[in-house]
């Protein structure tokens, strides 16, 4: 049997993990959403859930990963073998995983296509309403909504309906050859290897990413009005858990804070299996945590502040974040320098992400399937393409085919992601981890604890951990549909 793949240093296994677990959730569908949903409240909900439940699941998928030694898909198989009940962990892992590509990858191909905007310089000077008309065109979305003035700028007659169907037809083309960019860069990646590809990734990308990122923060709330963005971001809006509901506003905080870290669908498992044994865990999972709530928190500052200084609707979507940056370049000396700068971050940083979770899927068809990583690689290349075809669509030519209220089929996988397979597989792990009829928590504890540096995870958080947190997190799952379908339905949802 071939020996496991393993980390080259205990940095690159946390920079890694925080590139799996930064990527656009935090850049782009954190922003929106806390927009949505209160703001300052919503974010203070967000840090706390992941304090309180997504680092001690963190930790248990690192220990499930490194006890078995393999990926989510075969790791409850070999810890707990002809257990059958608890392999649905692994199913629900795998599904989770394609579930989160099949929206996330089409996000990658904007922050790529935004990329080629930055080389080209096509909205160094543009107005608001012409960076609003190009987002558009690019990805279909809305363009009878535009400006006309904006639109027929670049070639789209406002009231030609032939007009506006040929660029709905050129943005179906333009986000399809996106989508096969980003899997075939992803899987090519993966098909090199651990620390050839995956972690190159990560370490390179992230860097550049966050040095641009401190520099963009600074600018943003130094624009005149950043005041009000600040505000928005620092005092709570009740006003929220009136209008959508509080298990809404919870449910929504929780399945943020799961996402935010990876957690849930088994992405975090593949790399607890490629670390040795030499550190505990709880520290490295505390560090990931805090440094992505870090992040969060520094993209906020980049976003809010911006979009109140140039009067973009907070609750502008998932286009917030393709809306406002264009404005903060274009009111800075030197815009297409920077405007290039960050759009390779935001591309690298998307990227990332988007090879992280590729390399777990690589890894279940080695440790599931028993095939070579070159042959793992080129497979869920083939399965991504025709899975997320269905999101690169449908906000062009399939648009309006889309099921319940939900804006598009983008949205509707982000539900299935966020609000079921990510609580119900962080249930899942914990229950596994802290029940006889799983693996137990006295083998989760061993793992957790294994090794002579590192912090040792608290034995005293066992009723926490056994009682708790599956009861807050069923608790707030159930009430959290039922609030958001039957008690305060909205309509559109996101």
């Amino acid at each position: 049997m071939q020996e496991r793949e393993g980390f080259s240093s205990r940095l690159s296994f946390i920079i890694v993990s925080i590139s799996c677990a930064i990527g656009l959730g935090n850049i782009w569908l954190m922003p929106y959403r806390a927009g949505a949903y209160g703001g300052a409240l919503y974010i203070f909900l967000v840090a706390l859930f992941i304090f309180l439940f997504a680092i001690p699941v963190l930790l248990t998928e690192y220990s499930v990963g490194r006890g078995s030694g393999v990926s989510g898909a075969k790791a409850f198989e070999k810890l707990t073998p002809g257990d059958t009940k608890w392999y649905v962990n692994g199913y629900i892992g795998i599904a989770g995983n394609y579930l989160l590509l099949m929206f996330y990858v089409m996000i990658c191909g904007f922050a790529l296509g935004y990329l080629w905007k930055g080389i080209t310089g096509s909205l160094i000077g543009l107005s608001p309403a012409d960076i609003s008309a190009a987002w558009a065109a690019m990805t279909g979305w809305a363009i009878p909504a535009q400006d006309p003035d904006a639109l027929a700028r670049i070639g789209i007659t406002y009231n030609d309906p032939a007009s506006v169907a040929a660029a709905v037809n050129s943005a179906a083309v333009t986000s399809f050859s996106l989508m096969v960019a980003i899997v075939a860069l992803g899987m090519g990646a993966c098909y090199l290897g651990l620390r050839n590809g995956v972690e190159r990734v990560g370490k390179y990308m992230m860097a550049i990413f966050f040095v641009l990122l401190m520099v963009l923060l600074v600018r943003s709330v130094t624009l005149p009005g950043a005041g009000a963005g600040l505000a928005f971001l620092f005092i709570p809006n009740l006003d929220a858990m009136r209008e959508h509901g509080t298990f809404r506003i919870l449910h929504m905080a929780m399945g943020q804070s799961l996402f935010s870290l990876s957690v849930g669908i088994g992405s975090m498992t593949v790399f607890g299996s490629y670390v040795k044994r030499e550190r505990r865990l709880f520290k490295d999972a505390f560090t990931v945590g805090a440094l992505d709530l870090s992040i969060i928190i520094l993209c906020l500052l980049m976003i809010f502040p911006a979009a109140f200084a140039f009067d973009i609707p907070r609750t502008a979507g998932e286009a917030l974040l393709f809306l406002t940056l264009p404005n903060i370049f274009n009111a800075m000396p030197g815009a297409y320098i920077w405007a290039l700068m960050f759009y390779m971050g935001l591309a690298f940083v998307a990227f990332s992400t988007a090879v992280a979770v590729m390399e777990n899927l690589t890894a279940i068809g080695m440790d599931k399937f028993g095939w070579t990583r070159s042959k793992s690689s080129l497979i869920n290349f083939v399965l991504l393409v025709l899975l997320c075809t269905p999101s690169a669509f449908t906000r062009n030519i399939w648009a309006g085919m889309t099921p319940a209220t939900f804006p598009h089929l983008g949205a509707f996988f982000t539900y299935l992601t966020m609000e079921l397979a990510l609580p119900i597989g962080a249930l899942l792990y914990v229950l596994y981890c802290t029940r006889k009829a799983g693996w137990g928590w006295d083998n989760f504890i061993k793992e957790a604890n294994t090794g002579t540096e590192g912090w040792t995870f608290p034995v005293t958080l066992r009723f926490y951990m056994t009682y708790v947190m599956p009861s807050v997190i069923i608790f707030i799952l159930i009430f959290g549909q039922v609030q958001r379908w039957i008690l305060t339905p909205r309509g559109i949802l996101i």
